[in-house]
């Protein structure tokens, strides 16, 4: 069966009690722009992102029906027979819904360009059809009769579609926020990770290099030693044991680079504050630490650009020969 009925050639249509009108008429001109409005309502509800606003705008598209269905009568009784109708309850519906959203919005103080957001744009467009459509509906009740709920409903409605255009460019605005932020931290992070990729990689190209110049002191000042070079976690990356160093200072040589990294400090320095009463005291034997800690001369911090990359401990000699011997491996 075909949708055309060929009854309104001669410019004519029935309205819903069955009265033959101009398709020009105020009331035709009155429902056909309702029925504009609940298209562009239905256009917005799909590009809406909240569930919740999609919810009420499918509940409005529903309302506007009853709307055209009423002002497509002249006989409301028999609308109310066959229908439900614009009540009180359904303008309370909008305002409640005003109400809610506009404690998530800052207050306006001067006009809004309509639509930061894809979704806003199109509600502010529905807005200014329902506006279009309201100004209608009062010509029309100046020659017909039209129940004040009705203009009370099409006002309350462009008023909520201007709240959920702004909600929606809101959220779109918050969204964009957190994304700019998301992608910087992303980005700060990939730089550090670039930045931590590029210290060990120099470290490991300096670390024989640096045991090197070592070995070269510890030489030149006839004192057989060990010489660890570990990453930025204390993890070993090279050691050099010198003929006739001690055994022992294989151990002590890695422990030392090791503190120097985990307490961001020559291990020198570390003394006076692992003393009696000290904040340090007895960290060498703590069980937290796994006796890894030593306390005396010879662990240094390796540094690039300001940031510890490493660390280089020495042992086989005096404290004071250590140390000396850890500075010239990184100087």
């Amino acid at each position: 069966m075909g949708i055309y009925t060929k009854t309104g050639d001669k410019g004519e249509t029935s309205l819903f009690d069955g009265t033959r009108v101009k398709k020009y008429s105020n009331r035709v001109n009155t429902y056909g722009t309702m029925d504009e409005l609940n298209a562009f309502i239905s256009l917005a509800e799909k590009l809406a992102t909240r569930k919740e606003s999609k919810d009420i705008l499918v509940e409005i598209q529903k309302k506007l029906f009853l709307v055209s269905a009423e002002i497509a009568t002249t006989d409301m009784e028999k609308l109310v027979n066959k229908s439900d109708i614009i009540t009180e309850q359904s303008i309370s519906f909008l305002e409640e819904v005003i109400d809610r959203f506009s404690i998530e919005l800052e207050k306006v103080t001067s006009f809004v360009l309509p639509g930061k957001s894809v979704p806003g744009a199109q509600l502010h467009v529905a807005r200014t059809v329902c506006r279009r459509a309201e100004r209608e509906l009062i010509q029309l009740s100046q020659i017909e009769d039209i129940r004040p709920e009705l203009i009370k409903y099409v006002n309350r409605l462009s008023d909520c579609l201007y709240i959920l255009a702004r909600i929606e460019d809101d959220d779109h605005y918050t969204e964009k926020i957190v994304q700019l932020v998301v992608e910087k931290y992303q980005k700060y992070l990939k730089e550090i990770d670039t930045k931590l990729k590029d210290s060990i990689t120099s470290l490991f190209n300096q670390a024989d290099t640096i045991i090197e110049k070592a070995k070269q002191k510890a030489e030149e000042i006839n004192v057989p030693v060990t010489i660890a070079v570990v990453d930025s976690s204390g993890r070993l990356i090279a050691e050099k044991r010198m003929e006739e160093a001690l055994l022992v200072s294989l151990d002590l040589a890695v422990k030392k680079a090791y503190t120097a990294v985990a307490m961001k400090a020559p291990t020198h320095k570390l003394k006076d504050s692992s003393q009696p009463g000290a904040p340090l005291y007895q960290i060498e034997s703590n069980t937290s630490t796994g006796g890894g800690i030593v306390t005396f001369g010879g662990g240094l911090p390796i540094y690039l650009e300001g940031k510890i990359i490493g660390g280089i401990g020495v042992s086989g000699g005096s404290v004071e020969e250590d140390q000396i011997i850890a500075e010239a491996g990184i100087c």
